[in-house]
């Protein structure tokens, strides 16, 4: 069954390429976030000329907040999941009283003032090769535990 009322990438290709299209991404988000360079891999059948499969697809998308801002060709070893070599997450507090107004959902509000100084030597000693055993859900498939950050 071809998707063609579904606000997703999924559904926009099943709609472009007139097929049923298994997505591969490279990550999930969790409910409520958004990911930016969310990269994904499929397997079609049609070519398309270059842009013209990136155009369809936000194309079928619009108006929803949903954009494609490239696909290419890829190396038939390519696996958006097991390929990617970095993840960056971007988690934005602001520190003031007023309610929130255009970053409502983006952003955690704290109105207490925070001392931001020490939240950065607190975070430093993560920074390194940590094993996240015990921040692991059951049916993880990551080949290992053990993640490193390089920044914070």
């Amino acid at each position: 069954k071809i998707l063609d009322t579904a606000p997703t990438v999924q559904g926009a290709l099943e709609a472009v390429c007139g097929e049923v299209v298994r997505v591969h991404g490279a990550g999930r988000t969790d409910a409520g976030v958004h990911a930016r360079g969310q990269v994904a891999h499929c397997d079609i059948a049609k070519h398309f000329p270059p842009g013209r499969f990136r155009d369809g697809l936000n194309a079928h998308l619009r108006p929803n907040p949903i954009g494609v801002l490239a696909a290419d060709i890829v190396p038939d070893d390519f696996e958006a999941r097991f390929s990617a070599t970095k993840r960056h997450y971007l988690y934005r507090i602001t520190n003031t009283r007023a309610n929130l107004a255009l970053d409502i959902g983006r952003v955690w509000r704290v109105p207490r003032a925070l001392d931001a100084e020490a939240m950065h030597k607190a975070a430093q000693r993560l920074l390194g090769k940590h094993d996240f055993t015990t921040f692991r859900d059951t049916e993880c498939q990551a080949k290992s535990p053990e993640k490193t950050l390089d920044q914070l």
